[in-house]
């Protein structure tokens, strides 16, 4: 049975964090705000790379990555609540992300491509 990309649960049940190594995942002032609420300084979990924030990767693994595990994973930023839903700027559209091994196990809808748009948007990649 497909998973939705939110419950993280194909993710867990694999015990796979592909994603979490040499990430460049985007941030949102919004994903920020969260993580600074937990205790946790700007500068220690982002940077700033061509003028966006991106979560910061320690010893080419995601800063919030331990164990194979995310430490703040209830409050994780926007993008890696809907990986492996990306949009391929290259392509134009909206898809799985091939490199996630487990990607066909994932039930995307609507509701989930809307939010992706919506982050992008506020980032400022889209339109």
């Amino acid at each position: 049975m497909k998973m939705p990309l939110e419950s993280g649960t194909i993710c867990l049940k694999h015990k796979c964090s592909l994603c979490c190594h040499r990430t460049n995942m985007l941030l949102t002032y919004f994903d920020m705000n969260r993580i600074v609420k937990l205790g946790y300084g700007i500068n220690g979990f982002a940077e700033k790379m061509d003028g966006c924030w991106h979560l910061k990767n320690v010893d080419g693994k995601c800063f919030f990555l331990n164990d194979g595990l995310c430490r703040i994973y209830k409050y994780r930023p926007y993008g890696c609540q809907l990986y492996p839903l990306i949009f391929n700027l290259e392509r134009g559209k909206v898809m799985l992300d091939e490199i996630c091994p487990y990607r066909l196990e994932f039930r995307v809808n609507a509701d989930d491509v809307r939010k992706l748009i919506f982050m992008l948007k506020i980032l400022k990649i889209l339109q």
